[in-house]
């Protein structure tokens, strides 16, 4: 079976490795330097980074000048950042620089929601993993018939529906992250 740099991607387990070529095809490999910036807490959200050589360190703002800023997490070769970005275009949440040079491979928003469109199993697997996300939230009060759906798997599979369950997970984020501050 191939490998590819996106078959560690939540979104992506379980496709077939046809899908995933597809997928490769819309990617393309970008050199990054040490002590650059992939992207700033509030840009807008323009698509999926995943580490292939290097690493990277996720940080937001401490909020006051000459603060410093938050680590959340270093990333090594493999792993990724903006996959929620890909589907919901919010701004980021958080900067990410590059603290050992390297490359990335880039799968941009667009192309992503082209494939998408084409191509319906992908949209319902990533669908379906997105509903298991919102599922796993720990503390998470959901009683509506919307909940039965994200449980049971029955969420049409089109942005609009994939855009409201990554808001889910990133609100549910926000307030455990304030939760965890205080």
């Amino acid at each position: 079976i191939m490998s590819t740099p996106i078959d560690e991607i939540p979104f992506f387990k379980g496709l077939s490795a046809q899908d995933l070529v597809s997928i490769m095809g819309a990617t393309k490999t970008i050199r990054i330097e040490k002590d650059t910036n992939l992207f700033n807490q509030g840009d807008p959200s323009n698509g999926l980074y995943v580490l292939l050589k290097g690493k990277l360190q996720i940080y937001i703002f401490s909020g006051h000048i000459g603060g410093t800023n938050k680590v959340l997490a270093t990333l090594n070769p493999g792993q990724y950042v903006g996959e929620f970005g890909l589907i919901d275009g919010e701004t980021r949440s958080a900067s990410v620089s590059v603290i050992e040079g390297g490359e990335i491979l880039y799968l941009p928003a667009l192309a992503f929601g082209i494939i998408l469109d084409q191509q319906p199993h992908i949209a319902d697997a990533v669908c379906g993993f997105l509903c298991d996300r919102v599922m796993s939230l720990p503390k998470l009060k959901l009683t509506s018939e919307k909940a039965i759906l994200i449980k049971e798997k029955r969420v049409k599979p089109d942005l609009t529906n994939m855009k409201t369950l990554c808001q889910i997970v990133r609100e549910h984020n926000k307030l455990t992250a304030v939760k965890d501050k205080g």
